[in-house]
């Protein structure tokens, strides 16, 4: 039994080694990319990947010579002055398998908290982004969490970027049901006092993150502190490590796609198959983010853009709980490099372990509700008809307060608008 379980640790000890020759570098060394802090993140991601694929395949074999071994005994008869009872045979099978568990459960464990760690930490400053105690009192119950996808291409610097899509994740912590709202990104909202009034977009190329919670929650009554960041080129490969999503697509918004699925598969390095029909399909990772992307179609313009972007998410999350293992060790190992968060790696841990028990709400919600055009300086903006009362209205729809009053400061913020902008 004990040269047997040295062969198999010596053998996962030769796949281990054999894993961690696998990279090859090629010509990328020496480049800009070569050198790059994500390519080292997604290497060495990589390798603990090889890694656990190993070991699990290892710890296969031992459990298939465990139960082999398990087989043998059942079937040889114990001399009688020497018969052990069936009770003591069975709770040493019992024991053997409940060790093995063990060690597996422990393995998936620190590989998954190995996996989650690929993904950036950023520090977010919780005095400066706008939470007024009085709301986030009222919002007890519910965790806010703000997905910001910004249009940079490469994640280890973003800085001057937008976001092009703005999305809220609100979860009901008593029922585990989750609801979703975007925010328009050329909504005009109040920025804070350096940057003043302007496209909600902006904030974070004026102030990071923290520009972009600090905006949500002063202008909408929120008390969000815990952010996502991932640009386009995530949510494609997230989409194709999945084996595709199944979306409805509609005859008006074929031509718009099929412009831009081009320069998204550049942008990506994705496949660039284009739409050749409409209704139910299942759509790659280039056209799901195409699809998400376009701004019109020849029916809705650009507002259902938010729409489809949440169309997006809720088919990629209900694909994420059924998906099998090796599509969570490619996303782990090709999407997590490109993610930032303040979330700990225990806390997203914490969330994964409970996502079959989430339910995801068809609410397809964009904020504000009323909103007019309006022109300044020869520049679009999207300016809220009534900002308060639009708030009010949210606040009604996902937080169950009805008759919400807006706080002061959203009521101050309303008036300004309105007055900039003669829209009321």
């Amino acid at each position: 039994m004990s040269n047997e379980r040295d062969r198999q640790y010596e053998e996962y000890l030769a796949m281990r080694e054999h894993a961690r020759r696998r990279e090859n570098p090629g010509s990328v060394e020496g480049t800009a990319y070569g050198n790059s802090d994500m390519r080292r993140k997604r290497q060495e991601s990589r390798r603990r990947q090889e890694e656990m694929e190993a070991y699990l395949a290892a710890r296969e074999q031992h459990r298939d010579y465990e139960r082999r071994e398990a087989s043998g005994r059942r079937k040889t008869k114990a001399p009688k002055n020497g018969k052990k009872s069936k009770g003591s045979k069975a709770r040493r099978i019992v024991l053997s398998v409940l060790a093995g568990a063990a060690v597996l459960a422990g393995g998936l464990f620190i590989f998954a908290m190995s996996a989650l760690g690929n993904i950036e930490q950023i520090d977010i400053d919780k005095s400066a982004i706008g939470i007024d105690p009085g709301v986030d009192a009222q919002l007890d119950g519910y965790r806010n969490i703000a997905v910001l996808g910004v249009d940079a291409r490469d994640m280890s610097d973003d800085s001057g970027s937008r976001t092009d899509a703005m999305i809220v994740a609100s979860i009901n912590e008593e029922t585990d049901e989750i609801k979703l709202f975007s925010v328009f990104r050329d909504t005009y909202l109040y920025l804070g006092e350096e940057h003043g009034y302007d496209k909600i977009t902006h904030a974070y190329a004026y102030d990071g993150a923290e520009g972009s919670l600090y905006a949500l929650n002063k202008n909408i009554d929120l008390n969000i502190d815990e952010v996502v960041i991932i640009n386009w080129k995530a949510v494609a490969d997230v989409v194709d490590a999945l084996g595709g999503i199944d979306v409805e697509i509609l005859d008006s918004e074929i031509d718009e796609m099929n412009k831009y699925i081009p320069e998204t598969a550049k942008n990506t390095t994705g496949d660039d198959t284009l739409i050749t029909s409409v209704g139910m399909q299942t759509l790659n990772g280039v056209q799901a983010v195409t699809y998400s992307r376009i701004r019109k179609d020849a029916v809705t313009g650009d507002y259902r853009r938010n729409e489809r972007m949440k169309i997006v998410v809720q088919a990629t999350f209900d694909k994420a709980k059924t998906a099998g293992m090796p599509a969570i060790f490619k996303i782990t190992g090709d999407v997590f490099p490109e993610i930032k968060s303040n979330i700990s790696s225990m806390e997203m841990m914490k969330m994964a372990l409970h996502l079959g028990s989430y339910s995801m709400k068809d609410s397809t919600t964009g904020f504000p509700y009323d909103v007019a055009s309006a022109t300044m300086g020869g520049v679009f903006y999207g300016a809220p008809r009534n900002l308060a009362a639009n708030v009010s209205r949210l606040h009604e729809q996902f937080f169950n307060q009805t008759g919400y009053s807006p706080s002061d400061s959203v009521t101050t913020i309303s008036n300004e608008i309105s007055y900039r902008t003669g829209i009321y």
